[in-house]
């Protein structure tokens, strides 16, 4: 029997593209779109390992990373959390002009770091790996395979 993973990001795109990576190495995909759609699969279907993504609507992947981690049946599900907002930072910050405006994304900076400090203060181990969208398929299965073998 395959090895199950839960992929929950809100790009359909990113998710059948990691679906297909997956597949093709032996793993059962499994899909959500958003925060709460994660959690019921989680419920449904007991995946070996679940691959999130940071920002989504409906529930973030710090809200849904921090209720599995408090709920007994699923705080050892390992997770793989994928982020875009390196790339996007990176990128914005060298367009901005000056330090007398807002640099883009410093809010959104700021809260991921008060999100990730609130984590930590709250006792919860933080998630196993983080991936940067783009996301090399390759790079996925080795975690993967890594966290959960074959």
């Amino acid at each position: 029997m395959s090895k199950r993973v839960l992929v929950v990001d809100d790009d359909e795109n990113t998710v059948r593209f990691l679906s297909v990576a997956l597949s093709e190495n032996g793993y059962e995909p499994v899909q959500a779109f958003d925060g709460e759609e994660g959690l019921k699969m989680v419920e449904e279907s007991k995946p070996d390992l679940i691959v999130l993504d940071v920002m989504m609507p409906k529930k973030t992947g710090f809200v849904l990373f921090k209720q599995l981690r408090r709920n007994e049946a699923y705080k050892d599900i390992p997770v793989i959390m994928l982020t875009g907002v390196a790339d996007v930072l990176e990128e914005d910050e060298s367009q901005a002009s000056g330090d007398t405006f807002e640099r883009p994304f410093d809010s959104l900076r700021e809260s991921l770091k008060k999100a990730i400090t609130k984590m930590r203060e709250e006792g919860l181990e933080r998630p196993e790996k983080y991936i940067d969208k783009p996301i090399d398929p390759d790079e996925l299965i080795v975690v993967v395979k890594e966290l959960i073998g074959e």
